[in-house]
């Protein structure tokens, strides 16, 4: 069982409130007040990734329901954030190909 005094997003799953099992909660890394857990809940088997801010006022918590595993978490957190020029580009790129894409598939 979790640590008592651990946040509640550390302890319960906010989908189904099970218990986390402890080998579900892995702390994925750390920085000056503030903590990134990947929380897996072994009963409904969803994830989340939780942030837990601490300061002078007190703790703050924000969770995140993922499909990634903890592994893919860590890889994504080093990489550079999604720029405007690249949503508009990704957004270019689906607009121009989809309409093909869409086209063979009804030819099937």
């Amino acid at each position: 069982m979790m640590d008592p005094s651990a946040p509640k997003v550390l302890t319960h799953c906010p989908l189904c409130q099970a218990s986390y099992q402890e080998r579900g909660v892995r702390l994925l890394g750390e920085s000056t007040g503030m903590t990134l857990y990947h929380l897996h809940c072994s009963a409904c088997r969803h994830s989340v990734l939780a942030m837990i801010v601490e300061n002078p006022h007190g703790i703050r918590s924000v969770g995140l329901v993922t499909d990634m595993e903890a592994q893919d978490a860590i890889r994504f957190q080093d990489l550079d954030p999604v720029s405007a020029d690249d949503c508009v580009r990704m957004h270019l790129a689906l607009d121009g190909q989809s309409r093909e894409m869409c086209r063979r598939l009804l030819q099937r």
